[in-house]
């Protein structure tokens, strides 16, 4: 398989800092992408980026896998993510 460039460009952008989240990284590379290379849903997939404590375990393998960079920077990411101050929600 031919990896997308972009590929390339966040496992840079992991390991020097530019990406401190997890979201950021699909300002970057579409989701489609993403998520047709993982062989998942494409909805499925956005909705567990918007969340991401709903990706299983290989999942999480497989993406970093995708990014060649180690799992446990991604996983970083989102737990950044998740311990980040919610955004105030309307009542």
């Amino acid at each position: 398989m031919n990896k997308d460039r972009r590929y390339n460009a966040i496992k840079s952008m992991i390991e020097d800092g530019s990406i401190s989240s997890f979201k950021e990284i699909f300002e970057v590379i579409p989701k489609t992408l993403v998520s047709k290379d993982m062989g998942m849903n494409y909805q499925t997939f956005t909705r567990k980026v918007a969340e991401p404590d709903l990706f299983n375990f290989r999942e999480l393998l497989f993406m970093s896998n995708l990014f060649d960079v180690n799992p446990e920077n991604l996983f970083r990411r989102i737990v950044s993510d998740l311990s980040a101050p919610a955004s105030k929600k309307k009542k």
